[in-house]
């Protein structure tokens, strides 16, 4: 996200579809290292908090179909091939 878009962020941060399930599933992936939050716990509140995916549940999307968001994760450096967080900005 560039600065003029950050600057002008509220509670959409206006971005494209497969961007907002690559922010999704980014969080999943960050749960672990947070204490008192695991994946499986974020994927129940994010179903508690009305998120909508294609197979009904979170856990699902992120374990059977959420490749798309993978991929675009990938491409724009966020997480390496083994799905690690890399710590970088999105250029």
């Amino acid at each position: 996200m560039d600065s003029e878009r950050r600057a002008g962020l509220d509670t959409d941060a206006g971005g494209e579809y497969i961007e907002e399930c690559a922010v999704c599933y980014l969080q999943i992936l960050l749960a672990d290292g947070f204490d008192g939050m695991n994946r499986q716990s974020l994927c129940r509140d994010m179903d508690e908090w009305g998120y909508s995916f294609r197979l009904g549940s979170t856990a699902r999307w992120f374990n059977e179909d959420a490749e798309d968001a993978r991929v675009w994760l990938i491409e724009h450096g966020l997480v390496d091939q083994e799905m690690n967080p890399t710590g970088r900005l999105r250029a």
